[in-house]
């Protein structure tokens, strides 16, 4: 009886109670996403100055212009300009630099940054113990995307680099920078544990590749391949907190170990690939074993002949040599090698054959 006391609002009334709600629910969310995006964008900006301020308390220069926000409402991005950044270990010193670099996240994946350079970047490394200068150019929209773990500690970073150009110099020589190396399509990739138990699980796996590498160092090989395509898969066992000469031997002392799962180089129609297991010795050198396949290498040894980097003779007895370890590639008939391959007290070997000595770090 009560309900019939009570009367039912026209349906235009109840029609505009619902709208109302609705426009207030939506100027709420709106509210609400634009907050966050500022206070996303303030913490990105405060991570930036905190690693910064790190970085000077540990010695190290950097600099850049004033901080630019943009992107909303669909990402935070923060530009900045005339970034350099330079830093010193040991007698090396290495510097970067670049006219613009870009950090963008989305507000709703703040751990996932992507940092794009607008302009080339030149990387140097100056050795003062060999008075050496080597200087990487690399062409503009290079990016390194990267994800965190909720601790802060890095869980993942892949580098792409849309080509590039390697000069090296020593000091008094009048010729001045000469090539070591030109590049298109480089990328690498780190994965990183966030925590690990013991020296034998696995702390970070890396992946390069280079799908063209030109460079002097192939003709003076007697090679007539005119660029190389490269990749390399590793696993890094232990934990290593640093490239210095003692987190390195803190490392090795703790049973830290280099997994090269995989390691190829096609210099037409020469190819290798190498698997290895690798740890340091005493004196930081890599020490270890693995296996070396060897495909071409009869038209590998001609060319050293026809460069002139070994006798016809010696290339007669390096083929029988070889001979007794290869098999026939199934696909194309030509013959593969398999070595095994060797690094200790400083000399790296493969088969009978040294290769090169690697000095101590």
């Amino acid at each position: 009886m009560s309900s019939d006391l009570i009367p039912t609002p026209p349906p235009h009334k109840r029609q505009r109670r619902i709208g109302t709600v609705l426009s207030f629910v939506v100027a709420l969310a709106v509210l609400t996403y634009v907050g966050n995006w500022f206070a996303a964008a303030y913490w990105l900006e405060g991570k930036i100055q905190d690693w910064a301020a790190e970085e000077k308390a540990r010695g190290n220069e950097i600099a850049y212009r004033d901080l630019r926000f943009e992107g909303f409402p669909f990402e935070m991005s923060i530009l900045a300009r005339d970034v350099s950044y330079k830093r010193t270990r040991g007698r090396l010193e290495e510097a970067v630099s670049l006219g613009a670099l870009r950090a963008v996240a989305k507000p709703w994946a703040p751990l996932d940054y992507t940092l794009t350079a607008e302009s080339d970047v030149t990387a140097t490394q100056r050795n003062l113990d060999q008075d050496t200068l080597v200087t990487m150019v690399a062409a503009p929209r290079s990016q390194l995307d990267t994800r965190f773990y909720g601790s802060g500690i890095l869980e993942h970073a892949r580098l792409t680099a849309f080509g590039g150009q390697i000069t090296s110099e020593r000091a008094g020589d009048g010729k001045g920078p000469r090539d070591a190396a030109r590049f298109t399509a480089a990328s690498l990739t780190i994965d990183q544990a966030e925590e690990i138990g013991d020296h034998t699980d696995a702390s970070a796996v890396l992946n390069l590749t280079a799908t063209r590498v030109e460079s002097p160092i192939l003709s003076t090989l007697g090679t007539r391949a005119e660029h190389a395509a490269l990749a390399l898969e590793a696993t890094l066992r232990g934990a290593l907190n640093g490239t210095g000469s003692d987190d390195l031997a803190l490392w090795r002392d703790s049973g830290g170990t280099l997994d090269i799962n995989r390691f190829t180089l096609a210099m037409d129609p020469v190819g290798l690939r190498l698997n290895a297991t690798l740890a340091l010795d005493p004196l930081l050198r890599p020490e270890g074993a693995g296996t070396l396949e060897v495909k071409g290498f009869d038209e590998a040894i001609q060319d050293l002949v026809k460069a002139g980097h070994m006798k016809q003779d010696a290339a007669e007895i390096a083929k029988l040599v070889l001979a007794a370890f290869s098999r026939t590639s199934p696909s194309d008939g030509t013959r593969i090698v398999s070595l095994p391959v060797a690094a200790q007290d400083g000399r790296v070997s493969a088969g009978p054959f040294t290769l090169f000595r690697i000095p101590a770090f």
